[in-house]
Order: structure tokens, then sequence, then C-alpha cells
């Protein structure tokens, strides 16, 4: 913005005018707009407060002829409006209720050092206080603007409602508009909100309007009592704390914070990253109290004019948005969620549905398996298939998370020790071996590795990274795609777990036990008490037939815990 001079002469004897162009990318946000603004005293100058409402041009007098006075008001009225481009160019912002409180007290000790010292008759403000009601409470829609200047409205107040002022305003209608309130103190919210940089959104603005009324209300009677000579201090000054504006928060700020305290999985951190970034290039800054609904809702419009997918934008972008927003709002660093409601509509169809394979792809890519040298090839997708697990949590397990106890073996499935981590708290279990894994040499395999990750690398553990197990979900995918498992609608590794389920149902496995195995959250608060022990959840696994196997070569369930050459309740090589 310039910085010439923008104080000038009509003519040698007229007062200095101001005269400065509004910045076009915010004039149609500030246009009509009627701004406060005070003029300092100088000299013999006393200070003065001028209205003026914004055009093309902020211009008015500067109610001085000297232009030493001329030039110090310039600048003040300069900064101001300076404060005021910068705060609507950045856009609106929400403030807290505290300080919207400090706002409001800022409003009232305005009132109370201007007039207290000279409050006039008492009459002067019972009919002040009868005009800030009357706003307040919606039972008009217009009033004068309340004013630091010399006024006296108990003319005014005697024929808008009558001599007697409370009857008149209380046969008026109270409603819930915000049109009274604008009128009677919208001007000096914007001279309080101006000088400390603020621009606020609708909803804040009209909280904010209320206090203001209700600290008007304050000054009124404190300054009442002041024409009556009475000096007492007002305990209701004490109520109004200082207005303390916050510090830029960032979502990186605000991402860091929630990381810290909830400490989500490496894959979610990384994820959710990608994500905030992306938002944060589509705004164009990232500071979380300038974040509006209207923003959410043209990033969402973003995003699906990219082309992705509705499922995609509201459980992936929208949800890491939401959750870290709504951290904000829980720990009171901001006032609203703006992303809370806003969503993408879906409706599903058959087509987006995802399936599980059948009996005769789940025997192809066993066989397929059982020709492989590589283990995560040869194990992994046997694991999936005959215990319902996710690959994600095989891929982590260690050796010395195979175990017996009371001759049943069973995989302890957990978050790997090196920095690995499941998706719920729920997937953290004990999973029996299938006895086919068993009769196959599985254990013998275990053996084989001796202590640590059976199907990776020890990783570093370095929480900036993808977990080594990531990397081993990925290949086998991959090479399951391969195989010829390229049906988009079944996913190469979930797709395993999908069928493991339904083939549950269709043996006639209880969907409780079926649960418990795949560490999916029970459907209601019963399944919070029940818990099956180690046999008999090994009975169900050893019930899931394996594909391509004829019926006689089916394992009894009982045989499932049968005894084995394994210690009892301790790790493999231990």
């Amino acid at each position: 913005m310039s910085r010439k001079k923008t104080y000038l002469r009509r003519n040698g004897d007229s007062p200095y005018q101001f005269l400065m162009r509004v910045p076009l990318k915010v004039l149609p946000r500030v246009k009509g707009r009627t701004l406060p603004i005070s003029l300092p005293p100088s000299g013999e100058e006393a200070p003065a407060l001028v209205r003026t409402k914004i055009g093309d041009f902020v211009k008015f007098s500067l109610r001085t002829r000297d232009q030493g006075v001329a030039k110090a008001r310039e600048a003040v009225a300069r900064s101001e409006l300076h404060k005021l481009f910068n705060a609507v160019g950045r856009g609106p912002t929400t403030i807290t209720q505290r300080q919207m409180v400090g706002l409001a007290g800022i409003v009232y000790r305005l009132f109370a050092e201007t007039f207290g010292e000279n409050p006039g008759r008492p009459e002067k403000w019972t009919a002040w206080k009868a005009f800030n009601r009357a706003a307040g409470e919606g039972r008009v829609t217009s009033a004068p603007p309340v004013r630091t200047g010399a006024f006296d409205e108990t003319e005014a107040a005697k024929n808008r409602f009558g001599a007697d002022l409370t009857t008149g305003i209380n046969s008026l209608p109270r409603n819930e508009t915000v049109e009274g309130l604008e009128s009677r103190f919208g001007e000096v919210t914007n001279w309080v909100l101006t000088h400390h940089d603020l621009e606020i959104d609708d909803q804040t603005r009209k909280a904010l309007l209320v206090e203001v009324y209700k600290a008007a209300q304050d000054a009124g009677w404190r300054l009442k009592r002041n024409a009556e000579g009475d000096y007492s201090p007002d305990p209701k000054q004490e109520r109004f704390p200082p207005f303390e504006k916050q510090p830029q928060l960032t979502l990186t700020e605000l991402f860091e914070r929630w990381k810290s305290e909830v400490k989500p999985a490496i894959s979610t951190m990384l994820t959710w990253n990608g994500v905030l970034n992306d938002f944060k290039t589509y705004l164009g800054h990232e500071n979380v109290r300038q974040i509006t609904d209207a923003d959410v809702i043209r990033w969402k419009d973003y995003l699906v004019a990219k082309g992705l997918k509705s499922s995609t934008i509201n459980n992936s972008y929208f949800a890491a948005l939401r959750t870290i927003l709504n951290f904000g709002v829980n720990n009171k660093l901001i006032s609203k969620n703006p992303a809370e409601k806003v969503k993408v509509a879906n409706r599903k169809n058959s087509e987006q549905r995802q399936l599980p394979y059948n009996d005769e792809e789940v025997a192809r890519l066993l066989w397929a398996a059982k020709q492989q040298v590589n283990p995560m090839r040869r194990w992994l997708p046997w694991l999936a298939a005959l215990s319902g697990a996710r690959i994600g949590e095989l891929a982590q397990l260690w050796a010395e998370g195979i175990k017996n106890e009371n001759g049943v073996h069973f995989m302890e499935i957990k978050a790997a020790p090196d920095g690995g981590s499941l998706k719920t708290p729920n997937s953290e279990r004990q999973v029996p071996l299938h006895p086919a894994l068993i009769k196959d040499g599985f254990l013998d395999f275990v053996k084989t590795k001796g202590k640590g990750p059976l199907f990776y690398r020890r990783s570093s553990g370095d929480p900036s990274k993808l977990h080594a197990s990531k990397g081993v979900l990925n290949h086998l995918a991959a090479w399951v795609r391969e195989q010829g498992f390229d049906n988009p609608r079944k996913a190469p590794n979930h797709a395993l777990r999908h069928w493991w389920k339904s083939t549950a149902a269709r043996i006639g496995m209880q969907d409780s036990l079926a649960d418990a195995i795949q560490g999916h959250a029970g459907r209601s608060v019963a399944s919070t008490y029940r818990h099956f022990d180690l046999e008999t959840l090994a009975k169900g696994i050893a019930s899931i037939p394996v594909p391509g196997e004829k019926s006689d070569h089916q394992i009894d369930a009982d045989s499932a815990i049968a005894g084995h050459d394994l210690p009892v309740g301790r790790g493999v090589m231990e």
C-alpha cells in the first residue's frame, strides 16, 4: 500500500482532509462500513472521534488547520486503516468467549473513562440504557449509534418509548434479530476490532455484539451512579479480563500437539501430514483461527474436481482434518471445528463394495504360495487365510511371538517391538495356529529364524519413517496381483480376511467368536463381558476348512490342542 502523504487541504484556510484509496483486494468486503477513528490530542488541539463511511476512498476531516497536528493524526488514521485492511485481507477468524468479554471490557472502560469526570444528569444515562436495552433485546431494529462525543438521548428516548421508558420498551416484542444490536453497537465494535487488528466471522460478531451490549449497560449503570454523586468502586469492572490476542496457531503446531498426545501409527502420521500440507497449500496459509466453513467447503469442491473418490475425501482427507481440528476444540485452542459436518455426498452402490475371494481363488493362491521360497510369499497368505488376521498384523510377527500354552500353539498379535503399530486397541490378541499350518512346517520355519522379525529385517525404529513391515505388505500385494488376482473389487491381501469371515459364517461359527479371532470390536455392550479361552479359539480356528484339500484330509478340530515340544507359554526359541 502506498506510503505517500494522505492529508491535504482544499484551500488555504480549511481544515486538513484525510484521503486514502481503498485497496482493490479488500474493497468488496469493507465498502459501506462505518468506522470510528480516534484522533489524538496535540498541542492545543483536543482529541476528536470521527466517523467515516468507507467507499472507494476513505476521506474525512482531520479537524485541524495545523500542519504538524494534521501529520500526526494522518499517521494514526493510516495505521488504523492498515490494521483493518490487513485483517480483512487475512480473512475472518474466531475468538474465544474470554477474548470477547475482554474486548467488551475495553468498550466499558472507554465510556466510563470518557464520561466519568462529568457524567451530566442521571436522566441522560437512563435514556442511554433504555436505547441499549431495546436494541439488545431485539425490541427495535434501529437505534442511534453509541458515541463518545457530547450527546443527550433523553428526549429521543421519550419520543421513541413514551414517558415511562420501561413500560414502553416492555410493550415491544422481543426477537432474536441482530439489526438493533448492529445499529446501536456496530460502530464501536468496529472500532475495538480494528484497534486490535481483528476481522471476525458473522457468527462470532453476533456473539461479540451481545457482549458489547452487556458491557455498555454496565457502564451506563456506573455513569448513572456517578451522575448521582456515587463514585464507589464498580464491582462489575472486575468481571472483564484483560484482552489477550492469542498468537497465531498453525495447523503444523496443532498436528504436533495431537501427535505427542495420541502417538498414532507412523503410517497415519505420514498420510495425515500429506493431507494437511495439501490443505495448507490450497489455503495459502495455515492459521487455524482463520479457517472458515467456506474455506473447508471450497477445498472439498477442489478435491472433488480433481477426481478423487468420495470415500477417499471423506475417510482420509476429512478424517484427518476433522480429527486435528476437533483436538483444537477439545483443548480450548479454537472455539469451533469448521470441518465438523462437511463431507462429500456419497451413495454406495454394489459396484463399490469390496468382495472376498471365493474358495477356488483361495485354493489357487495357497497353492501358488506353497511353491515359494521367499518366507513372506510362502507363509503370509496361509496365515491370513487360516486366521482371518490382517496382513499388516502378521507382517509384524516376531519369532518370540509364536507361543505354546497348555498345548495350544498361537500367535501373539501385537505391535512389533521396534516401532510397529496396530489398527485398533482390539487388534492386540492371541490367535491359535490352524492345524494345517503346523502340519506344513510353520513352526519349523519359526525355529530357523531364532529371534526377531519373521518377515522383514530389523528396522531402525525411526519414528519419522514407515515401519519396515509396510514394505512387506506392498511386496506381497504386488506378488498376488502378478498371480492373476486382478479384480479391483478384491483387495489382493485383504480379500483373504473377507473370505475368512464369510467362511466362518457359512460353517455356523458364532459371530462373537469370529470377531474375537479377527480382532473386531464387539457389536454390543454385552460383548465386553464375553471372553474366549485359547482352547475355544483354537477349535474355532481349526473349524475353517482349507480350500483345495479333500475333506478326509481335514484335521479334526480337537487336534488343534494336541501337545507339541514347545515350552509352555514361552517363545519358540526361548
